[in-house]
C-alpha cells in the first residue's frame, strides 16, 4: 500500500529504485528447511592459475595461493557444492526414461543411490535432476509439433502398419493429428464391431482435445484402436477424426458406437458413419434425474423410472410403462423428460438390445480408462512426451491381454456340470466369456419350457422359472426353415452369449452341444488367429510387428543375461568389464573416425536437425472444462505473490529503506 501511495508523489525513475530495493530485500532470504540461509560472499583469496605453454604441449602453473579465509568443506559433503556437481549424460538417460515410465524425481535419487552405492556418490542433487528437467524443457521449446512428426515418422520407420495423419492452417499451425499403431489397428480387425467414443482435456499443456477410440477384447478388457488431439469439439473436428479413422482401420465401419449427447459429435457420426448405430450413453441421462427432477420429485419418483428403463424389455413395454410413471409423478410438462423420450431410440435398452454391443451400455469404459492412462500423464505435459508416456501405459495395458491369452491356452476353467456342452466350449471361449456361458448353463435346471404356439412359418415356446410362477417368462422364437432359435430377452443378440431360454430349447430339443452359429467368433481364443490385412498403399501386405530395431532388442537381451549371470561373483564381473570396456574403446574409435561422430549431451529419442515447419497449437478451451485459462504473466504474478508471503519481516525491512530514501528525497528538495 505505502508502495502505491509513493508512486502518486515521486518521479517514476524512483519508483523503480524503490521496487529493486524491496526484490532485493527479499531475494536474499532463502528458506533452507526450517532455517534461513543468508547467501554472502567471502572475498577469499586462494587461486591457482593454469597457462599453456608457448611450446603448445603442456601447462604451467603460473600462480598459486592456498590461503583461505573460511573453513573447507569435508570430503562427503562436496557434493553440495555447487561446482563440483553435475548430471552425467547417462544419468540424464536414465532419469528421461524413469520419468516417462511415471517415476517421480525422489523415487529416481533412489534409483541413482543404489547404482552408486550411496547418496554421496551420485555426483547432483535433486534439484539438479529437476534442474535437468528444467534444461530440457527449455531446449525443446518451440518444436514440440516438429518433434511429434518426426517421433511418429521413426515409428513408422520401424513398422509400416504404424499410420499417423497431422493436419496444419494456413500460419503451419498444428490443429488435429491422428495416430494408431500396428496393435491397435490389428484390435479393430477382430474387435471393431463396437466402439466407444469419449473426450478428454486434461492430458496436456496445451489443453488439446484428447480423443481415444476404444473397444473391447475376447477378455473383456478395454482395447485401442486410434487416437487424436483436437484443437475443438466442433462438428467439422469430429468428422475429420471419423474419416481418418475409417482410412486407417482395416476393417469395414463399427456397427456401433456409444458416445454422450454432444449435439457437435452426433451430427459428425451421422454424416462420417452412416451405417453405424450411433448411441447415447445411458449413465450420462440416468445421472441427471436428481438434477432435472428436484429432489422431492426425485426422492419419490426415481426407482418407478429406473425399473421402467432397465427392465422393460421391448419399445411397447417401455412406452406404456413410461407415460404411467410420468403421469403418476404429474411430470408430463417437463421438457427435459419429454426430450429424452424422443431420443428414446438411443440409449433405451429396449430399443437398442437387438443391435450387439459387447454388454456395453454406456461410455463408462472410457472413463475407467482415462483414470487410468492419468496415471502416467499429466496437463504439464508437451505433445511429445505425452505419446511417450502414453504408449508407455498402452504397453501395460497390451500385456496384460497377453497374459490373458496365456492363461487361457495354459489353464482350463473348472466345470460345473458333466455336459457335453459345457467341457465343448470350455475349449473354445475364452475365461472372460465362458464363465458368462456356464452362469447361464448352470441355471437352466431351475427353468421349464412349454411350446406356446405354432404355425408354418415358426413355433414359439415360453420359458419361466419353475419355483417362481409369478416371475417373468421369455419367449423363444424358433424359425422352422432355417432352425433359428431367437429370445425375447435379445441377451444373444446384446453380448453374444446364448442365453438360457434359447439353452432350455435345445436341451428340450436333446441338442448336446452348441452350435457353431451360436458361437460368437469374437469371443473365443482363436479369434486374432486370422490374418490381417492392410490396404493401405498400392500394395496390399500383411500387418505385422517385425520391426528395423530388432538387433537392439537382440543385444539389450543377449546384455541382461550376460550381466546377471555375471554379478553372481567377483570373477564374471570382471571379466564382464573387461569385455565391455574393451568394445566401449572400439566403438570410441569408431565414432571418432565419422565426420558426424559429435554427440549432444541432452539425450533425445529423435533428431532435432529434421525440421517439418509445424508449429506448436495455441492452448484450447474445450467444453465443460470448467477452468478459466491464465496467460503466463498472471501465473507468475500468482507465483511472486505466494512466495513473498512468508516474508513480512524483510518486506517491513525494505519499506524503513525506502522511508530513509524519501527523507532525503523530500530534504534534498527533489
Amino acid at each position: 500500500m505505502m508502495l502505491r501511495i509513493f508512486t502518486t508523489i515521486i518521479p517514476s525513475k524512483l519508483v523503480l529504485v524503490f521496487k529493486s530495493i524491496l526484490a532485493r530485500r527479499i531475494r536474499m532470504v532463502k528458506p533452507l528447511g526450517n532455517s534461513l540461509f543468508v547467501p554472502k560472499k567471502e572475498k577469499c583469496g586462494a587461486k591457482m592459475t593454469v597457462v599453456k605453454n608457448r611450446s603448445g604441449e603442456e601447462f604451467v602453473v603460473t600462480q598459486f595461493s592456498e590461503g583461505h579465509n573460511h573453513h573447507l568443506t569435508m570430503p562427503r559433503k562436496r557434493h553440495f557444492l555447487r561446482s563440483h556437481r553435475q548430471v552425467s549424460v547417462a544419468q540424464k538417460a536414465l532419469t528421461q526414461q524413469l520419468a516417462a515410465a511415471n517415476v517421480s524425481t525422489s523415487q529416481q535419487m533412489t534409483v541413482l543411490e543404489l547404482q552408486a552405492g550411496s547418496l554421496e556418490n551420485i555426483g547432483c542433487l535433486r534439484r539438479d535432476i529437476n534442474n535437468s528437467r528444467r534444461d530440457m524443457k527449455k531446449y525443446l521449446n518451440g518444436h514440440d509439433a516438429n518433434l511429434l512428426k518426426e517421433y511418429f515418422e521413426t515409428e513408422k520407420d520401424k513398422n509400416p502398419g504404424f499410420t499417423y495423419t497431422i493436419e496444419e492452417d494456413d500460419e503451419y499451425m498444428m490443429t488435429h493429428c491422428f495416430w494408431a499403431d500396428t496393435t491397435s489397428r490389428q484390435s479393430y480387425q477382430y474387435f471393431g464391431d463396437v466402439a466407444v467414443f469419449d473426450t478428454t482435456y486434461d492430458m496436456n499443456k496445451y489443453f488439446l482435445i484428447f480423443a481415444p477410440l476404444l473397444g473391447v477384447n475376447h477378455h473383456g478388457q478395454t482395447t485401442l484402436f486410434g487416437c487424436a488431439f483436437l484443437c475443438d469439439e466442433k462438428t467439422e473436428s469430429f468428422e475429420w477424426l471419423f474419416k481418418e479413422f475409417l482410412k486407417a482401420m482395416p476393417g469395414p465401419p463399427p456397427k456401433m458406437i456409444i458416445t454422450d449427447q454432444d449435439p457437435a459429435m452426433t451430427k459428425a457420426i451421422a454424416n462420417a458413419l452412416p451405417n453405424t448405430f450411433h448411441r447415447y450413453c445411458i449413465w450420462h441421462i440416468v445421472s441427471k434425474f436428481s438434477e432435472k427432477l428436484g429432489a422431492l420429485a426425485y426422492k419419490q419418483h426415481y426407482e418407478e423410472f429406473r425399473k421402467c428403463i432397465w427392465n422393460s424389455e421391448s419399445p411397447e413395454e417401455f412406452d406404456t410403462t413410461w407415460a404411467y410413471v410420468v403421469g403418476k409423478s404429474n411430470m408430463s410438462s417437463n421438457p427435459w423428460l419429454q426430450y429424452i423420450y424422443e431420443i428414446r431410440n438411443r440409449w433405451v435398452l429396449a430399443y437398442t438390445k437387438y443391435i450387439f454391443s459387447a454388454h456395453m451400455t454406456s461410455s463408462q469404459r472410457a472413463k475407467i480408462s482415462r483414470s487410468f492412462f492419468k496415471r502416467y500423464v499429466s496437463e504439464e505435459n508437451s505433445m511429445f512426451d505425452f505419446v511417450i508416456r502414453f504408449d508407455k501405459a498402452l504397453a501395460r495395458i497390451q500385456h496384460n491381454e497377453l497374459n490373458l491369452n496365456h492363461k487361457d491356452i495354459n489353464e482350463r476353467p473348472i466345470l460345473k456340470t458333466k455336459c457335453l456342452m459345457e467341457k465343448r466350449t470350455s475349449e473354445l471361449y475364452t475365461l472372460h466369456a465362458f464363465r458368462k456361458f456356464q452362469e447361464e448353463l448352470f441355471q437352466l435346471g431351475a427353468y421349464v419350457i412349454k411350446k406356446f404356439h405354432e404355425d408354418e412359418y415358426r413355433s414359439v415356446w415360453k420359458v419361466q422359472r419353475e419355483e417362481m410362477e409369478d416371475s417373468r417368462s421369455r419367449e423363444v422364437s424358433v424359425d422352422n426353415s432355417s432352425n433359428h432359435v431367437s429370445c425375447s430377452c435379445k441377451i444373444f443378440e446384446f453380448d453374444g452369449c446364448p442365453c438360457r431360454h434359447m439353452l432350455a430349447y435345445l436341451f428340450t430339443m436333446q441338442i448336446r452341444e452348441l452350435p457353431s452359429k451360436y458361437i460368437l467368433q469374437r469371443w473365443t481364443k482363436t479369434t486374432k488367429l486370422a490374418r490381417v490385412m492392410d490396404d493401405l498403399g498400392s500394395n496390399v501386405r500383411e500387418i505385422c510387428g517385425s520391426s528395423i530395431f530388432v538387433r537392439q532388442q537382440g543385444l539389450f537381451q543377449l546384455a541382461c543375461r550376460v550381466i546377471d549371470d555375471a554379478i553372481l561373483d567377483d570373477e564374471g564381473t570382471e571379466v564382464v568389464q573387461e569385455v565391455l570396456l574393451s568394445s566401449q574403446k572400439k566403438i570410441a574409435l569408431m565414432k571418432s573416425s565419422r565426420q558426424d561422430g559429435t554427440t549432444s549431451c541432452i539425450q533425445l529419442p529423435i533428431s532435432l536437425r529434421s525440421q517439418h515447419g509445424l508449429k506448436e497449437p495455441l492452448k484450447v478451451r474445450a467444453k465443460g472444462c470448467g477452468k478459466r485459462l491464465k496467460g503466463g504473466k498472471e501465473k507468475a504474478i500468482k507465483k511472486r505473490t505466494t512466495w513473498v508471503c512468508g516474508y513480512k519481516d524483510e518486506i517491513r525491512t525494505a519499506y524503513k529503506d525506502i522511508e530513509v530514501v524519501m527523507m532525503h528525497v523530500v530534504g534534498s528538495g527533489l
